[in-house]
């Protein structure tokens, strides 16, 4: 513990002096980067170092996992509701924001489902930007498992964001950042009772006891760019804590996580090049308000992660390169000091057609925010170790030569140490625990990807989307947590994950203020640990329609129709999504 005192102390101090510094020599660039987004223009990647020298404008095709909006309430990988997330006009609408203040936006539907948003901007001009974001989601209804027949439960769900963004342009070349945020998330631990299910000694289980997740942030920065100097300079603050531990009379983790950063550069010669270094760290601070030894639950301890990343950025009329390096720490029982490259290239090939590459690395806290985030019934008496990713590479070609027509042809590798994959686990201490968790298995890990992206667009009427992803992934557990295997381990897998996934787009607009939609998700070879054996797990399958008519730039309405194929199944095992689910709902302008 003193090691890690004088780390922090050090750290502390280097990271003041150096801050100190930054302010009083270096003018102008680059945006705050930090958890709760706050929007600006300039993005700091290899483009926006040579602004002049671009390479020919290709919309680049991004197709991510649609939002499952029958499931979102039961399955734990909610999407986080951050202030990036929640621009005026773009909450569950196709509605523009049309350059009006404010927005709102109301849904409702089967199994009790609630679904509503609110944002004004209190002060919306040229020198300065105060808006104001609500978000609501719930829901408290039934849910049948997959694998039996007879067993339902009420998954309840309320969750809420409140979010302030504040920006001001100080002079022509800088701006200054506010955010701040408050999230309240209560929801039941309503997954099947392993106790029951799987244990010779019947116990009844706290499934009704709603947890709840509290979060406060706070965001601070600055930044500027003059054309030949650069800065910025920031600091995040959040209070994450747990209402309960395992069971109702013990107090949950408090989490506190410091973060400071920087980024300082400076342009060199005359052909748009620029050579610069950031900085961020990370200074957690946990505690266990209950009585229980921490000792004997290997919980969360205080420790400091930081990375330092040196760059130089050059580039041409096609072509854009980025070089530097990345080298990290991490201190604490977990203390590691490794590297990784942190380079990209840009090249146009053929006539709109470019080829990209990039390799970095990165450290991945798994903190106890980081993981409710990822699955809100993780148990957080039992500490995850930070995930090293020293390598993180992919590369691919985008191309738009055919009018309304986009690809993107991809492959990847990655390779972490102690990466984290959820299993099912629970107590049976006393009839009063928590009837199921997750539990973060963590195992030395590697990935090699291969994908391909295709878009069409013709006029306003169609937009199709397709993207298909092999994922074959290596995991050794050997000298990690658990050795599943009692006939001898042959190696583990990625569980949870799917080795291939399929998203599939079709918006057909007949009328001009109609649009249809119907996407589709697929993915395959998924398995969980189940009590020491291996499960193979279902396939998912989530077919959703949705219809939207905008009456005019202020007013629209939608109607929702999800899990259309009709199915049973679960994105984590033990815990179920909700079936066939219909939503309607308005969004309004103002």
């Amino acid at each position: 513990m003193k090691n890690i005192h004088a780390t922090i102390k050090v750290l502390t101090i280097a990271a003041i002096w150096g801050v100190c510094a930054a302010v009083g020599t270096i003018k102008a660039q680059e945006q705050l980067e930090r958890e709760m987004t706050l929007e600006r223009e300039y993005d700091p990647t290899v483009r926006d170092a040579n602004k002049i020298n671009r390479l020919p404008e290709i919309k680049e095709p991004v197709v991510s996992k649609r939002p499952i909006d029958y499931s979102p309430f039961t399955s734990p990988a909610y999407p986080s509701g951050e202030i990036a997330a929640l621009s005026p006009g773009n909450i569950h609408t196709e509605i523009l924001h049309n350059k009006r203040r404010g927005y709102f936006h109301f849904g409702g539907g089967m199994y009790a489902n609630l679904s509503g948003d609110l944002g004004y901007h209190l002060i919306d001009g040229e020198q300065g930007k105060l808006a104001l974001f609500v978000t609501h989601n719930s829901t408290a209804g039934n849910v049948k498992f997959p694998e039996y027949d007879n067993l339902r439960r009420k998954a309840k769900l309320n969750d809420n964001l409140v979010a302030a963004d504040f920006n001001h342009s100080i002079g022509r070349n800088a701006a200054l950042r506010i955010g701040a945020s408050y999230g309240y998330t209560g929801f039941n631990y309503y997954g099947i009772p392993f106790t029951t299910v799987f244990s010779s000694v019947p116990v009844e289980n706290d499934t009704e006891t709603g947890q709840i997740n509290q979060t406060v942030d706070f965001n601070l920065g600055i930044s500027g760019d003059n054309g030949k100097f650069g800065y910025t300079l920031g600091a995040d603050f959040r209070h994450f804590n747990q209402k309960y531990g395992w069971r109702k009379d013990l107090d949950g983790i408090r989490e506190d996580r410091l973060a400071p950063k920087f980024d300082m550069n400076f342009s060199v010669g005359d052909a748009g090049q620029r050579i610069g270094i950031a900085g961020a760290a990370d200074f957690f601070n946990y505690r266990y308000p209950s009585v229980y030894n921490i000792d004997d639950l290997t919980g969360y301890r205080s420790h400091v992660e930081a990375t330092v990343s040196p760059y130089f950025i050059t580039g041409g009329e096609t072509w854009h390169l980025r070089l530097g390096a990345n080298v990290m720490l991490i201190s604490g029982d977990s203390l590691r000091v490794f590297a990784s490259p942190n380079v990209s290239v840009e090249a146009q090939v053929a006539d709109r057609t470019v080829f990209y590459a990039d390799a970095r690395g990165e450290i991945r806290s798994n903190d106890a925010y980081s993981l409710s985030r990822l699955n809100r019934y993780t148990d957080h008496s039992v500490a995850v170790k930070p995930s090293r990713t020293w390598l993180d590479a992919r590369l691919g070609i985008r191309s738009g030569i055919a009018e309304g027509f986009r690809t993107d042809i991809f492959a990847g590798f990655r390779s972490t140490k102690d990466a984290a994959f959820f299993i099912p686990t629970y107590r049976a201490y006393e009839n009063a625990d928590f009837a199921s968790y997750a539990a973060a298995l963590q195992a030395d890990a590697s990935l090699m990807c291969a994908g391909a992206v295709f878009m069409y667009a013709f006029r306003t009427l169609v937009d199709i989307s397709l993207k298909g992803v092999y994922n074959r992934w290596t995991v050794d557990d050997d000298g990690h947590s658990y050795t599943p295997y009692a006939d001898g381990n042959d190696g583990m897998k990625p569980y949870g994950l799917p080795e291939a996934e399929l998203n599939a787009d079709v918006t057909v607009k007949p009328l001009a203020p109609l649009a249809l939609t119907l996407d589709y998700y697929l993915g395959t070879g998924r398995y969980t640990l189940l009590l020491g054996r291996e499960v193979r797990m279902k396939d998912l399958h989530e077919l959703n329609f949705r219809a939207s008519w905008n009456f005019n730039d202020n007013f629209g309405a939608y109607l929702k129709l999800n899990n259309l194929m009709f199915r049973s199944q679960e994105r984590m095992y033990g815990y179920p999504m909700q079936g066939f689910h219909a939503m309607a709902g308005i969004n309004i302008n103002f």
